[in-house]
């Protein structure tokens, strides 16, 4: 469900045609735009000559101002770079170097143990006589020392179980790590996408920008002429100033598409960043239909690998619980010695003592479990719950990735209608245009059905950009989910 939600925004970040950022900043360049336009340009004797923007004020993509150079990326550059870096990837891996301490663990309990124990203490007053029973006052020193081991001979199968089930869980984790980054590459390739789609919608504002710019200097050639008023001079300097306040909104939303690239990448800063434009082949050939591709993903896609390595996690829980039924038994050896002296006496000698008084012992300690308060028969039960749980929980999973691959085909399939329709609207648009244009340099033409001709040309060329890049999204994410 995080995937398909992820799609979703994705894809929605294609559509919108500006960011929050330059939303918040669309009041600042209003008041820009209203400045440029109150200086506009005349061909009049005395009046001021135009304030706005030259075109190569907004060509191409934001600059490199730290004199280092641009580095060209590419997609699966970007992509192996974030997998790399990225924290949230990073934390995956923790995890996976976390769970394998477990397992290290849970196999270091088939070890024996080795324990050691020394004091030294003395003793001052009344105290009972080791020879006759009585109470004296005397001073006494003592010094013990030992030594205990003990090694699990059997224990229920429990260690074996432990051991099972931690890894199984080390393969869980690892087939998150793997969930996470499929989920980071198409993170990624959204918003590389998003800069390709910007970077063209910043072409296009340009492009309009300067159509205005020559129908400006063809109006004034027609005003000096007598075949235009001033009013259509006002109408067109009009009209480029609302262009270049095009550019300056596409402009915005190309470096906000690099920044958030770049932050995604955990790079210190987007100068100098660049992407690649791929190779312009948009091919709507669609050939596996989704009940092949669900197959396909069943066995492929890390998501499903992880939950069924959790469910058979849950299934070894239950024989590790079922392990407390059993009795326990284990080997256990250990050395003792001591020392111990009274003032005042004629005490053997310390090597004497240590000939002496050393213990040694081993045996075997057998625990039976008769009677522990229910509490083994209410963890079978737990372990139980908690396997038919995981059971409804890969069942969701692969509900939920048989809803995505069906939702990814078709508007897969929507999306590339939508790009041949809004081709072939833009193609009309176009040549709309042109003979519009003609119309306008013969005077058969008013500036407002050029304009008007105009808008409809850069809303249909808009359009299709906007369904180009949903359709290479849409694809791309099907595409993922065919991969084996």
């Amino acid at each position: 469900m995080k995937l398909i939600i992820a799609i979703y925004a994705a894809a929605a970040a294609l559509l919108l045609p500006a960011n929050i950022q330059a939303q918040v900043d669309d009041t600042k360049r209003y008041d820009m735009a209203q400045r440029e336009n109150n200086r506009s340009f005349s061909p009049l004797p005395g009046r001021r000559q135009s304030g706005l923007l030259p075109a190569s004020s907004f060509a191409g993509v934001p600059q490199d101002i730290s004199g280092k150079g641009v580095k060209v990326w590419s997609l699966q550059e970007c992509i192996d770079y974030a997998n790399e870096h990225n924290l949230d990837v990073k934390m995956r891996q923790a995890g996976i170097d976390r769970q394998e301490v477990v397992l290290n663990t849970a196999r270091n309990r088939r070890l024996p143990d080795l324990s050691a124990n020394a004091s030294h203490s003395f003793s001052f007053g009344r105290s009972a006589s080791g020879y006759d029973n009585t109470y004296q006052d005397r001073n006494s020193r003592s010094t013990q020392w030992s030594a205990a081991t003990s090694v699990p001979v059997f224990t229920g199968f429990q260690i074996n179980n432990e051991i099972a089930v931690a890894k199984l869980d080390l393969q869980a984790v690892a087939a998150e790590l793997e969930k996470a980054k499929e989920d980071m590459e198409i993170t990624v390739t959204t918003s590389y996408l998003q800069i390709l789609y910007y970077r063209e919608m910043l072409e296009i504002a340009g492009k309009q920008a300067g159509l205005s710019r020559e129908q400006l200097e063809r109006i004034k050639k027609m005003y000096d002429n007598g075949r235009a008023s001033e009013a259509q001079i006002y109408e067109v300097e009009a009209q480029l100033a609302n262009d270049e306040l095009s550019v300056v909104q596409a402009a915005s939303d190309l470096q906000m598409a690099i920044l958030n690239l770049t932050q995604l990448l955990e790079l210190p800063t987007p100068e100098g960043f660049d992407v690649e434009e791929p190779a312009d082949d948009v091919s709507f050939i669609l050939v596996r239909k989704p009940d092949i591709i669900f197959e396909t993903a069943l066995t492929t896609r890390a998501s499903v690998r992880a939950e069924e390595f959790r469910l058979k996690s849950r299934e070894k829980n239950i024989d590790l619980a079922r392990g407390a039924y059993y009795p326990t038994l284990s080997f256990g050896a250990g050395y003792g010695n001591n020392y111990y002296a009274i003032n005042g006496f004629d005490n053997t000698s310390f090597s004497e003592q240590l000939k002496n008084n050393r213990n040694e012992y081993f045996g075997l300690t057998l625990r039976i479990p008769l009677f522990d308060r229910f509490v083994t028969r209410n963890n079978v039960r737990s372990a139980k719950l908690n396997m038919y749980l995981q059971e409804l929980q890969l069942e969701n999973t692969k509900k939920s990735l048989y809803k995505e691959i069906q939702q990814a085909y078709y508007n897969a399939v929507t999306s590339g209608e939508k790009y041949k329709s809004s081709e072939a609207a833009y193609k009309s648009a176009e040549k709309a245009f042109g003979y519009m244009q003609e119309k306008l340099n013969n005077g058969r033409a008013t500036m407002y059905e050029y304009n008007d001709s105009k808008t409809g040309m850069t809303r249909a060329l808009s359009n299709r950009t906007q369904a180009k890049y949903d359709f290479i999204l849409r694809k791309r994410i099907l595409e993922f989910y065919e991969r084996q």
